[in-house]
């Protein structure tokens, strides 16, 4: 369960079971970036249009969905005109997990390109 307050224009977040938390401003809980997963100088995959702070969050280790739902909604009471695609950001948090445990599994300079195939494929992200 995540647990939040608000004090002083901020969001205070902490994720039961995680060693961290966060104090988010308001008025950037809505905010979206383009997140691109893949090693620098590659081409690697970009998600258009996704939050930022879900990426920050859920992408560093392996976590529940409920979590990432409890967040949507945090998001939604205090900033509910974000123009965020969740859609896109649950794929994203998705495939950057999937891509931080592969790139793990092997050397990740040699791999790089067979990941990212193997990613777009497994997620159809070619279609898009």
């Amino acid at each position: 369960m995540i647990k939040h307050s608000v004090k002083d224009s901020l969001v205070y977040l902490s994720i039961d079971k995680m060693d961290f938390s966060y104090r988010i401003p308001i008025k950037k809980t809505g905010n979206k970036i383009d997140w691109r997963i893949g090693a620098k100088g590659t081409e690697g995959i970009v998600f258009k249009g996704v939050s930022k702070w879900t990426l920050q969050l859920f992408t560093k280790k392996n976590t529940e969905d409920k979590y990432i739902q409890q967040f949507k909604s945090i998001v939604l009471q205090h900033c509910p005109n974000n123009t965020i695609d969740w859609e896109e950001t649950l794929l994203a948090v998705d495939v950057q997990n999937e891509y931080n445990i592969l790139s793990t599994a092997v050397n990740a300079a040699d791999g790089q390109d067979e990941i990212i195939s193997t990613l777009k494929t497994k997620y159809k992200l070619d279609e898009k």
